[in-house]
């Protein structure tokens, strides 16, 4: 009995000194989304709110973009980001999963193939929208003085021709004071709004020019390659 006793002593003293690397070797599936948490998610939100995909990843392969509303995947209804993680992770790479999306008024379905999650995020980039303008900052006094609100307005400096703004007829000396249904505070906002609208979306831009009120609506394009070489 005792030899027994000590057998079984002997067996959880390995069980506890023995680290338990068999769940963290298992690779995890993965689709490279960026999702809203609870707080961050508007309360009429269905599902599982897309705020940016990962360059290269399944998700920008399959042409996810952000404010993408994922409902379900492979059938099973999700109510948030927490439950979609869940069940991605559970799966291997290479599994086939098939999501359920509303994207601007839209249900239809995405199909992809997971990945593996790569052990770093250091080398991520996510996918950037653009539309080829710039702006700098303006007084209260001019904005009111161009048409826009005293708390809201920038002054257009650059029009990249054959661009989204260029196309949608932003000029130079435009006063842009709203993107997005928000207000346009500062250039770093209109360029924060603007990356974070989604490729291929449509966005409503508000300006003032010449004291009238202007509404356009440039489609995103992917930002240009920093990196990439004229």
């Amino acid at each position: 009995m005792r030899k027994l006793l000590g057998s079984i002593v002997a067996l959880l003293i390995l069980l506890i000194l023995i680290p338990p690397t068999q769940a963290a070797d298992v690779p995890r599936g993965w689709l490279g989304l960026l999702l809203a948490d609870g707080s961050e998610a508007p309360p009429d939100t269905p599902g599982a709110l897309v705020r940016g995909v990962v360059e290269g990843s399944p998700a920008d392969e399959a042409r996810f973009r952000a404010k993408d509303e994922i409902v379900a995947v492979d059938g099973i209804a999700v109510s948030g980001a927490a439950e979609l993680m869940a069940y991605l992770r559970a799966q291997e790479p290479g599994s086939f999963v098939t999501l359920s999306v509303k994207r601007a008024g839209h249900d239809f379905e995405l199909k992809t193939v997971l990945g593996r999650r790569p052990e770093t995020t250091e080398r991520w980039r996510m996918v950037r929208g653009w539309l080829g303008v710039d702006a700098i900052e303006l007084p209260a006094a001019l904005r009111v003085h161009f048409g826009a609100p005293p708390d809201a307005g920038v002054l257009v400096s650059t029009v990249a021709e054959q661009s989204p703004a260029y196309d949608a007829g932003i000029r130079v000396g435009d006063v842009i004071y709203e993107a997005d249904g928000r207000p346009v505070p500062s250039a770093r906002v209109l360029s924060r709004l603007i990356s974070e609208a989604g490729v291929e979306n449509v966005i409503d831009v508000v300006l003032a020019r010449d004291g009238a009120r202007i509404v356009v609506g440039p489609r995103i394009e992917r930002a240009p390659d920093p990196e990439a070489t004229p």
